[in-house]
């Protein structure tokens, strides 16, 4: 018995010491990339003197650098995301607007998994996201990128809704953008349950378990800017419905289980829809009706998955692809953290050469 303890006591600490270790490896990893990421944009931004379009390109090709580095750190913990439904390798030639189902902190990385290793198309996504992200370490990226930062509250949501119109148009069509990504559920599934139900009962609409009411505002605004009669030369042509299934039901994975690596590697299910715009109603309450039919067609497949544990990945479409796991490129992973630690040295020896001159 008394071996017994000493053995969970050592396996324990073990964990913990090796959480610790991934903890201090991502933030090293941040701060070796983010500070460089950020230097060479600036360094590269007279170039939109010559050529905007050239300088939008250099800046995609470094972002789609830093969703590799976030796609590692899912990788080397041993979280897997297993892929089915639609082939989203066949849209990536169309502007497609995408919308996952927002359950917790690790689903925002997760996106960035499965985007990283779609070389050409990563770097020319643009994300919605609350304006408190624009405050995290990674803030600063995602504004050099042209992302929509979203402020919440529903005295501010006209005002949002405007500048969202205005932002569609100065960044997503003039930088040549080819993915927007909307969390439609406007929040956690956690955050936002008991009020969907109450919505739902006044409306007399489903009561959803494992996702919530959509909200349709940005959504609206999204398909008349830049949808097909939104008079742009490339309008959005596809929509892509995302449901992310975590393993456990009500336990979603989080940012803390990404960082530390404490949770156990496990595989997380994604299934894609595709839908054509012009499919889609335009009327504001006809495509809010849409929508709400999506989400209860989405939570009919999360109920039957965590009851049976098999994703029914064919419910809706009998010819649906099954799930396949997505592969990773570790050597991509190698060069690039080399690429980005011999940055830092560099800038950082730069700097302190700079510094010795002058003082």
């Amino acid at each position: 018995m008394e071996r017994g303890v000493k053995e969970v006591l050592l396996e324990y600490s073990w964990k913990c010491l090796s959480a610790l270790m991934r903890v201090l490896w991502v933030l090293l990893n941040n701060f070796y990339c983010i500070p460089v990421h950020t230097l060479l944009i600036v360094l590269a931004s007279p170039l939109t003197l010559v050529s905007k379009p050239l300088f939008y390109r250099f800046e995609e090709t470094l972002f789609t650098w830093i969703l590799s580095m976030v796609s590692c750190w899912c990788y080397s913990v041993g979280f897997q995301i297993a892929e089915s439904g639609d082939s989203l390798d066949d849209f990536l030639n169309n502007k497609l607007l995408f919308m996952p189902n927002h359950q917790s902190t690790a689903d925002v990385p997760f996106l960035m998994t499965i985007f990283a290793p779609r070389i050409g198309f990563s770097g020319r996504i643009m994300w919605l996201m609350d304006k408190i992200f624009k405050y995290t370490n990674f803030g600063v990226v995602s504004w050099l990128h042209g992302d929509f930062f979203i402020q919440a509250g529903k005295e501010n949501r006209e005002q949002s809704l405007s500048n969202l119109r205005t932002h569609l148009q100065d960044v997503f069509v003039e930088r040549g953008r080819d993915c927007l990504v909307l969390f439609p559920e406007g929040g956690f599934l956690r955050n936002r349950k008991e009020v969907s139900k109450s919505f739902a009962k006044k409306r007399d609409l489903p009561d959803l378990e494992y996702c919530t009411i959509p909200r349709t505002g940005a959504l609206d605004v999204i398909i008349k800017a830049i949808g097909p009669s939104g008079h742009v030369k490339q309008p959005i042509t596809k929509v892509v419905d995302v449901t992310i299934a975590y393993p456990e039901e009500g336990k979603p994975l989080d940012l803390v289980s990404i960082f530390t690596g404490w949770t156990p590697p496990t595989t997380t299910h994604v299934h894609y829809r595709v839908f054509d715009v012009k499919d889609i109603p335009t009327e504001s309450e006809a495509l809010f009706t849409w929508m709400v039919k999506l989400y209860e067609e989405k939570n009919r497949m999360l109920a039957e998955f965590y009851s049976s544990g098999v994703y029914p990945h064919t419910m809706f479409d009998p010819k649906a692809n099954p799930p396949t796991v997505l592969e990773h490129n570790p050597r991509r992973y190698l060069f690039l953290h080399v690429f980005f630690l011999s940055a830092t040295t560099v800038a950082s020896l730069s700097f302190i050469r700079l510094y010795s001159l002058f003082f």
